[in-house]
C-alpha cells in the first residue's frame, strides 16, 4: 500500500477509537489480523481483538505524541491518563490492519 492509502486507513481508525465507536474500529480488522500487545500477548482475529478495544474504549486523556507512515507501515507514540507511554506500530494490507504491535507503560 501507499503512504497515502495507509494514512487513510490509520486516520479512519483513530476517528473511530475517539468515537468510541468500536464496530467502527472493528471494521479495520479481519480475521487474520493479529495483534500483539505487552499486556495481553497475541490476539488474533476479530473475536480476540475486540475486548482490548472494548475495555479501553474513550482512552481519556489521549495525546498522540509522534506519528510516522511509511508505505504500509504507520509508527505512533502516545500518553493517555494512568498511561506513561504507549505506542504502536500498523502494518496495513489490502485496506485492513494487518498486524498491530503495542507497548503500553502504566503509571506507577
Amino acid at each position: 500500500m501507499s503512504t497515502d492509502e495507509t494514512s487513510a486507513v490509520v486516520e479512519r481508525h483513530m476517528t473511530a477509537l475517539q468515537a468510541s465507536n468500536i464496530d467502527l474500529v472493528m471494521e479495520d480488522y479481519t480475521d487474520e489480523s493479529v495483534v500483539i500487545i505487552n499486556l495481553a500477548g497475541v490476539l488474533k482475529g476479530k473475536e480476540a481483538i475486540r475486548p482490548i478495544f472494548e475495555a479501553s474504549a474513550g482512552m481519556p486523556g489521549f495525546v498522540e505524541t509522534a506519528a510516522f507512515t511509511e508505505g504500509d507501515t504507520h509508527f505512533v507514540t502516545w500518553t493517555a491518563d494512568g498511561i506513561t507511554m504507549g505506542s504502536d506500530t500498523l502494518i496495513v494490507r489490502d485496506g485492513k490492519i494487518a498486524v498491530q504491535t503495542v507497548v503500553i507503560v502504566l503509571a506507577t
